[in-house]
């Protein structure tokens, strides 16, 4: 597949709307938010008793790929995106597990 051209930025400040763990709805019992620069990314999310403190690089291709790398792990990430009105979706698997995230632009 083609990897396509990066970097279309993706930046503005992001509110969760949707978390799919594994095919289960968390949505309900989840919030977040994602701030995304150019070329760098924060997240905060809490799902349930869980919480994710994240923050790294990232490049999105206009292709609707992503990848991203962790500052505080050093794990990367890839998956695939699409931002439609304003609405950030990203799909990807981490450690075998799919996971989908809304965001919404504020």
């Amino acid at each position: 597949p083609s990897t396509g051209r990066g970097n279309v930025s993706q930046s503005g400040n992001y509110k969760l709307t949707q978390f799919i763990l594994g095919g289960s709805d968390l949505s309900q019992i989840s919030s977040g938010t994602l701030a995304l620069t150019d070329t760098a990314y924060a997240i905060d999310l809490t799902f349930g008793d869980s919480s994710i403190i994240d923050s790294g690089s990232y490049v999105a291709t206009d292709s609707g790929t992503f990848s991203e790398t962790s500052r505080l792990n050093g794990v990367q990430l890839t998956g695939t995106y699409t931002n439609v009105n304003n609405l950030l979706t990203v799909t990807a698997t981490e450690q075998g597990i799919p996971v989908t995230q809304a965001w919404q632009k504020q």
